[in-house]
């Protein structure tokens, strides 16, 4: 949502990745990496919709459209309008 609706910019979108659904949620890594098995599809069209999927292997859900992007300040913005500042459960802020 974040991606269709605030974001304007290509360097403003964040594509989904473990890494960053990590820090959001404060989940372990590995269950991470299940949910994004089990939405690999949704996944994949999403980033692949705003061209940040995975290049090499389109079929990977895995990406790294997200280097060199203030990651810090997109994911803190997605905590305050999407997640009532819910996010960030490992006590990151």
């Amino acid at each position: 949502m974040y991606n269709d609706t605030v974001a304007t910019l290509d360097s403003d979108r964040l594509a989904v990745t473990n890494q960053a659904l990590r820090d959001l949620s404060g989940c372990n890594g590995l269950l991470v990496r299940d949910w994004i098995e089990a939405h690999k599809d949704e996944v994949i069209s999403h980033n692949a919709k705003f061209g940040m999927e995975n290049k090499k292997d389109p079929s990977n859900p895995a990406s790294y459209a997200n280097k060199g992007k203030d990651t810090d300040k997109i994911l803190l913005l997605i905590n305050e309008e999407f997640l009532s500042g819910e996010g960030f459960k490992s006590g990151r802020n």
